[in-house]
């Protein structure tokens, strides 16, 4: 935000988030019907008020949330003898993805780890476009504090080619980092071998070129799109056999 630009005020917040709140996303809802799962909307618009709703030329959206809960729990479901369940996040923000998949794990009542990367630090206080933020900045712990669960998320300041390469499996696995297509196809490489038959991920924003390429040279995976938006669309792989 530039010096001349006024800062968003908590109605401004306010109002973008009850507006967003009235739409209905109908590939989303077809989705969580098809998975048995959903997340609960007290709960999920609860967390999207202060985690997945910026101030910003668009109007925020927070369906990531939704589809991956139902996925994560599907995956849960339909691999019982998978435990502990390794779920990475890359591209933290502020912390909401990564809440709606340790929420997965938690009402499913299994072992498991949600790691979350991004390339800013967890520990800084900066602006993360919040309206938690409207006394000053936050670190994501704070920022996270409404909701204790998010301490059991394991949060990093590092790249997601150093994260992933750590370790040898990945169950599941959202997609969210540089939208480059070097940076996607790259980061699809090293999951894919860590990933086995049945693994899943999920693929932000693939409506923008460089992303929509990477994802449809991801040969190891069995792609499904989602189209919830004209300008958002959605990926979900599935490791081939």
């Amino acid at each position: 935000m530039s010096a001349t630009t006024t800062a968003p005020t908590a109605a401004d917040y306010a109002r973008i988030f009850e507006a967003e709140c009235r739409v209905r996303y109908p590939a989303v809802e077809d989705f969580e019907v098809r998975m048995g799962f959903a997340l609960d909307r007290e709960r999920l618009e609860d967390a999207a008020r202060v985690l997945a709703c910026p101030f910003k030329a668009n109007p925020p959206n927070w369906q990531h949330g939704r589809v991956l809960y139902a996925l994560l729990r599907r995956y849960v479901a339909d691999h019982a003898t998978e435990r502990p369940v390794r779920v990475v996040d890359v591209g933290t923000a502020k912390g909401f993805s990564a809440l709606c998949l340790q929420w997965a794990l938690n009402d499913a009542g299994v072992t498991g780890q949600v790691t979350s990367v991004d390339v800013i630090e967890p520990a800084a206080a900066v602006r993360r476009n919040t309206v938690a933020e409207l006394d000053g900045y936050l670190s994501l712990s704070k920022t996270l504090a409404p909701w204790p669960e998010s301490a059991a998320i394991r949060f990093e300041w590092s790249t997601s080619a150093v994260v992933l390469r750590r370790f040898t499996r990945v169950h599941v696995c959202y997609l969210d980092g540089k939208h480059t297509y070097d940076a996607v196809a790259s980061d699809i490489q090293l999951l894919a071998d860590r990933q086995e038959p049945g693994d899943v991920v999920m693929w932000d924003d693939v409506q923008i070129d460089g992303v929509a390429r990477a994802v449809a040279g991801a040969a190891a995976y069995t792609v499904e799109y989602l189209d919830i938006l004209p300008h958002r669309r959605y990926a979900i792989g599935v490791k081939r056999g």
